[in-house]
């Protein structure tokens, strides 16, 4: 209290944690490493923690599809740089996109989705190829990693892309702005993100591992692994993973927040031809 006697004045209090700033992305790096923690500490399966990675991408992939049906502007597909699968630089659009839409009302407190956009969904669908790539060389043996622990963790990422869905389409409207190619084309460059890691890891570390056991340390892998558990010699193959998690989750905050992001964010971000055409309107004007 002041010499005055009158009341001390309250501080101001803390401004919010900005979520695309500097302590945003400490947050997501910090909470995408925690599973390494677990790893080394707790006993955590790397498997596991693959499987829960592998769905979480599953069910955004799902969930942009379903959400695509909503989506209410025609598609364009001239001039992309990035094409969903289904499509490529020869295609063409269907004539369907040449008439006005018929809306299909389901329930009164959803919008209407539009047959014409079953098409472009179900050809994208067709990334599964590449999600199904990882599990190639696991065979069967994946299947013992559907513990009740990854169950749980399942039900939590779905419950997460559902409400992350909801936010963004629903609750700002997004579904009158976008195409249904826009839509999956946001999750298609996830999954080609994921896949490019998954490939820069793979093939490296275990060229890796393979030349330090047989030439620089003969042994030294067994004698971890026992030490430690066989899950920490695997670290190699998460970190990255990892990492790329925390770029995929941070980027796309900002992709979604920011009306210019720059860097990797501007991969998520997608190609919009009408933010096109305004950046070049808006080009023109300056002269």
């Amino acid at each position: 209290m002041p010499s005055d006697g009158s009341p001390k004045p309250d501080r101001d209090p803390s401004p919010p944690l900005n979520p695309a700033g500097r302590g945003g992305l400490a947050l997501v790096i910090a909470t995408n490493l925690l599973p390494l923690a677990g790893v080394v500490g707790f006993g955590w399966r790397v498997g596991e923690l693959l499987a829960v990675y592998w769905i979480e991408v599953a069910v955004l992939v799902v969930a942009y599809a379903a959400a695509a049906m909503f989506a209410e502007r025609p598609i364009r597909l001239e001039d992309r740089s990035f094409y969903i699968t289904g499509y490529d630089e020869d295609a063409e659009r269907d004539e369907v996109w040449e008439r006005e839409p018929r809306p299909i009302h389901l329930v009164s407190w959803l919008p209407p989705v539009y047959r014409r956009n079953a098409r472009v969904v179900s050809r994208s669908l067709g990334i599964f190829a590449f999600l199904l790539f990882p599990l190639v060389p696991v065979g069967w043996d994946a299947l013992s990693y559907l513990t009740p622990t990854v169950g749980l963790a399942a039900l939590g990422v779905c419950g997460a892309q559902v409400a992350e869905v909801r936010r963004e389409f629903f609750a700002e409207r997004a579904y009158e702005r976008r195409s249904p190619y826009m839509v999956v084309e946001a999750a298609q460059r996830v999954v080609f993100f994921y896949f490019v890691v998954g490939v820069a890891t793979v093939i490296p570390v275990t060229a890796g591992i393979a030349v330090i056991e047989a030439a620089l340390a003969p042994g030294l892998l067994d004698g971890l692994a026992d030490a430690f558990g066989v899950e920490v010699v695997l670290l190699p193959y998460l970190l990255p993973i990892a990492l790329g998690k925390a770029t995929v989750e941070w980027s796309r905050r900002r992709a979604v927040r920011e009306d210019d992001p720059d860097g990797i964010a501007t991969w998520f971000t997608g190609e919009d031809p009408r933010r096109e055409w305004r950046t070049e309107e808006d080009t023109t004007g300056d002269w």
